[in-house]
């Protein structure tokens, strides 16, 4: 780290505001994205352009508050209680200044990221994102050669990597949603209201997963040290790594099942719940089962000194993530009804009784991976919860979901077992688990074709191979 220990502690005490207001956007991009998708589903009958403005005036309100906070109550705290040296006073302030900036421009480019979402228009937000990941990258090698202050350096560069995207997804929405995105306000006051409750409950859930994760950190920590946080934070990046794959196949869906149920096709609305938890569930099987199968091999080759109990947390929140995935259509059918307090409320103190039975555990000797087993269990009830709540709200049918969800999720499952013993006919050096980890995938790939999909979905995908085949050949003539 090119800023020094106490230079970037400093920026990540102040400056962290920007990291913390990075997660809580992601909350308030799904309520934007929510109500115009919704609003997009109804055609001719919906106003896109007024739940649009909605939005906004929101975003800008909050980023106003924002600014009267932070540059209150942050620069009242950094001048009389921020412990660093008198020196370092100014610099801190100057963090502030920029990281209200970058935070001011994010909030406010929120709806426009929910339009653009809410369109399904990914490849242009695969874009912007790269653009930000090359201005990273860039403006970090442009750090180490800067002779000045670097901290300060540091404080603009990273609002730059945030304001640039936020202009882009502006200037991307005026180009090609003029009519969406043409100002006028909204008189009515109840719509505000509404879209204010809303984004209220989807935050409660947010911040309980946000405190969760760090509630398990500080627990563990308590209990065994940072050695047992290290394993804890290895194990949430491999986990990170594998779960990547499901991301993207949710967010393409999403704005699919809530257009969907507010065009009042809800058929076409709960077979895509059914069948994007069963394929989530097969995307994250592909890179699960070899990488489970291979953990010791792989932190070994990673990590040569391997702090106890990662490979036990990277298994147990494999796991899980892989339970968590046959639920996958769930928030999407629940937010688009609307009726989203009770489900909120569940799911927020289910995660949260998590930590008080986790240290219990510990008191009583349990070993540390036992956090994740007892999340495991949060997992589980919550889907049992909110299958419950969808067969209240909707038209959804626990039959259903086993027969098209379940049923095939575990016979695929069964049929992946046996590699179990397939993994002891190959060596653990990078060979080894290089050559078990294509036979691994190839093996998941016939399974999951042959017995976890129906005759229909096998033909569809036939239909795609052939044409992808003849777009071959046919570019290869010419």
């Amino acid at each position: 780290m090119q800023l020094g220990a106490d230079d970037y502690g400093l920026y990540a005490v102040v400056g962290g505001i920007v990291l913390m207001m990075n997660f809580l956007n992601t909350t308030m991009v799904a309520t934007s994205y929510r109500y115009i998708a919704v609003e997009i589903g109804k055609g001719e009958n919906g106003d896109t352009n007024k739940v649009f403005n909605t939005s906004l005036v929101i975003h800008l309100f909050l980023a106003l508050v924002f600014i009267l906070i932070a540059e209150t109550i942050g620069v009242w705290y950094i001048n009389n209680y921020l412990n660093v040296a008198a020196e370092k006073i100014p610099d801190a302030l100057f963090v502030l200044h920029f990281s209200v900036l970058a935070t001011v421009f994010s909030i406010a480019s929120v709806p426009f990221q929910g339009l653009i979402t809410a369109n399904e228009k990914f490849l242009a937000i695969a874009t912007i994102e790269i653009i930000r990941t090359v201005l990273k990258l860039g403006f970090v090698l442009l750090l180490v050669l800067y002779i000045g202050n670097k901290l300060q350096a540091y404080a603009i560069i990273m609002t730059i990597i945030m304001v640039i995207p936020a202009i882009l997804f502006v200037i991307y929405c005026k180009v090609n949603n003029k009519d969406v995105v043409k100002w006028k306000l909204n008189r009515v006051k109840s719509d505000y209201w509404d879209m204010f409750k809303f984004s209220g409950w989807i935050m409660i859930g947010a911040i309980a997963h946000m405190g969760v994760r760090q509630g398990a950190a500080v627990i563990i920590n308590l209990f065994f040290g940072t050695i047992l946080n290290a394993a804890f934070g290895i194990a949430s990046q491999i986990y990170n790594y594998v779960i990547m794959f499901v991301r993207n196949l949710n967010q393409a869906t999403v704005p699919q099942i809530m257009k969907s149920h507010s065009s009042g096709d809800s058929e076409r609305s709960l077979n895509l719940v059914y069948y994007i938890s069963k394929y989530a569930f097969f995307v994250m099987l592909i890179p699960a089962v070899p990488i489970m199968l291979s953990i010791d091999s792989i932190l070994v080759l990673w990590l040569k000194e391997v702090p106890e109990y990662t490979k036990q947390f990277a298994i147990l929140m494999i796991i899980n993530g892989l339970i968590g995935c046959t639920a996958s259509g769930f928030d999407a059918a629940i937010q688009s009804t609307g009726k989203i307090r009770k489900p909120q409320i569940w799911y927020s103190t289910i995660m949260l009784l998590t930590l008080p039975i986790a240290y219990l555990m510990f008191k009583l000797n349990y070993p540390p991976y036992i956090i994740t087993v007892i999340t495991i269990g949060a997992t589980i009830t919550n889907l049992i919860v909110q299958m419950k709540i969808l067969t209240q709200i909707t038209e959804f049918k626990i039959s259903h979901y086993l027969s098209k969800t379940i049923y095939p999720v575990i016979i695929v499952s069964l049929i992946t077992l046996p590699q179990l013993f397939l993994r002891n006919l190959f060596g653990q050096d990078i060979a080894g688990v290089l050559i078990f980890s294509i036979i691994s995938v190839s093996l998941i790939l016939l399974t999951i074709y042959f017995g976890g999909l129906t005759k229909n979905e096998r033909n569809t995908i036939n239909i795609q191979l052939k044409k992808l085949k003849i777009n071959h050949i046919n570019a290869t003539n010419n």
